[in-house]
């Protein structure tokens, strides 16, 4: 298992923005991994909200925002998310360490 196999995430409020609908904020939990096969990172998530499946949605964290896509729902009312670029929270692969040294 290499250092990077571990997804790495964010949990907490954010704030999903659908054109044409106002602003909205729910409970998340999205993580990110290094995907071997597409050569990045991807991430993916759920949030606590009911949005209509292939919306695309602006995801913010207190960290930053990116676009995302409403994949599906399940049995609970949570959408189930996929993320477009670079993750709206840290990633270690592509911020450096958690200290704010970049890797070498």
């Amino acid at each position: 298992m290499s250092e990077h196999d571990e997804p790495e995430g964010y949990e907490g409020d954010v704030t999903l923005t659908v054109e044409g609908e106002p602003p909205r904020t729910a409970a998340a939990a999205l993580a990110a991994r290094f995907d071997p096969l597409a050569g990045h990172v991807v991430w993916s998530g759920r949030v606590r909200t009911a949005l209509p499946a292939r919306a695309v949605v602006e995801l913010t964290t207190p960290h930053g925002s990116a676009p995302a896509e409403a994949t599906e729902r399940d049995a609970w009312g949570n959408t189930r998310i996929s993320g477009r670029g670079r993750p709206p929270f840290p990633v270690e692969l592509l911020d450096g360490d958690r200290e704010g040294v970049p890797r070498s």
